[in-house]
């Protein structure tokens, strides 16, 4: 799932053809999971969701719960192949960060953080298509994979609408972030949320999209009727997680 490129879900027939492609002409392949990884998408790794395994897979934030802590998987072939001490950074390991990385992986096991992750990311699908369709909001897709959601706004909205709703949302107390591509706000909240949190940041969000639309005087002359599946007539075959219901990628339809 791209981050910054405007948290847009790349389907597994794309991958696996950039894999393909990769071997074909002994290019390795790395996978940056920072944002995506760890937990973030329903799965440990986003990469497992699609089928295909880098040689590298970049990984840190979430591994420490915020502490200052990074790393890389590789093959044993690739890392035989770096002398000790000729990998180091400044999330290199020490040990308050990785007693932190320990307490989160024993935290994910008994909490069942993934079970929650897939249960509440569906759960803001819902919401977020009912909050488009009762306001009408000029919305033209929810996308994304267990708690990594994005929505973006559609061409005729207002120009920098994203950043707007974004500040409206902070004067009532939720952090929202946009995207440095398309007008996308994405939803990234902690990994233990509740439903009720879901719900309380679903009606703030709701309200923080009506006062930037007004400070516009935009109308949305089109009226939202209902959604559509990224592969339609069949169950999306973007990806695979256990117990993930919803496409991912939900396209508004106006008329």
């Amino acid at each position: 799932v791209l981050g910054e490129g405007g948290y847009l879900p790349l389907p597994a027939a794309y991958l696996k053809g950039l894999h393909d492609l990769c071997n074909k002409h002994g290019i390795m392949l790395a996978f940056d999971e920072v944002q995506s990884g760890y937990g973030r998408t329903g799965s440990m790794w986003a990469c497992e969701q699609v089928g295909v395994t880098p040689d590298i897979l970049l990984f840190a934030k979430g591994v420490a719960n915020g502490l200052p802590l990074a790393g890389f998987i590789t093959r044993k072939e690739l890392s035989d192949k770096c002398p000790p001490g000729t990998q180091g950074g400044t999330y290199a390991g020490n040990a308050v960060a990785c007693a932190s990385a320990a307490e989160v992986i024993r935290v994910f096991r008994d909490e069942k953080i993934l079970d929650n992750v897939v249960q509440r990311g569906q759960e803001l699908f819902t919401l977020l298509e009912a909050m488009i369709k009762r306001n009408n909001f000029p919305i033209q897709e929810v996308r994304g994979r267990g708690l990594m959601i994005g929505f973006q706004f559609t061409d005729n909205a207002p120009a920098g609408i994203a950043a707007t709703v974004v500040k409206e949302a902070l004067a009532n107390s939720l952090i929202l972030l946009n995207t440095s591509k398309f007008e996308t706000i994405r939803l990234i909240p902690a990994l233990n949320v509740t439903k009720e949190q879901c719900e309380e940041a679903i009606l703030v969000l709701e309200q923080s999209i009506k006062a930037a639309l007004a400070s516009e005087k935009f109308t949305n002359k089109q009226t939202a009727v209902g959604f559509r599946d990224c592969c339609e007539g069949k169950k999306c075959q973007c990806f695979s997680l256990d117990k993930w219901e919803v496409a991912c990628r939900r396209i508004t339809q106006f008329k």
